[in-house]
C-alpha cells in the first residue's frame, strides 16, 4: 500500500520554467494552502508568470479568491480557463477577471 495521492486531488504541477504552474484534479478548500504557496513560489520569480488551469476538474470559490487575488499582480498570465470554472466566475460576477 502506497501514500500515493488520489488522482482527483490537485497537485501543483511546475515544469522546467519557475515562473509557469499547472494545477491538477481538484482545486478547492482541501488543496488551497498549499495552491497558496504554490502562487507564492511563482511569484517570487520576476517579470510575467503563467498559469495553466487545463488540467482542472474541480475549483471552489476558495480557489477562485486565490486566483483572482494573484490576478492583481497584473504579472499573471492564464490560460486554459475550463468552461465551468468560466460559468462560476460569471455567476460571482468576475465574467472575464481572469482571462483580461
Amino acid at each position: 500500500m502506497t501514500d500515493a495521492p488520489s488522482p482527483s486531488q490537485a497537485h501543483p504541477v511546475e515544469d522546467k520554467n519557475a515562473r509557469h504552474l499547472a494545477p491538477n484534479g481538484e482545486l478547492t478548500i482541501f488543496e488551497a494552502a498549499e495552491f497558496k504557496e504554490s502562487l507564492a513560489k511563482l511569484f517570487s520569480n520576476e517579470g510575467l508568470v503563467s498559469l495553466d488551469l487545463s488540467g482542472l476538474t474541480r475549483v471552489d470559490t476558495a480557489a477562485i479568491q486565490l486566483m483572482l487575488a494573484a490576478k492583481k499582480q497584473n504579472r499573471l498570465l492564464v490560460s486554459g480557463i475550463p468552461h465551468d470554472l468560466q460559468a462560476k466566475l460569471a455567476q460571482l460576477g468576475f465574467a472575464d477577471s481572469l482571462s483580461e
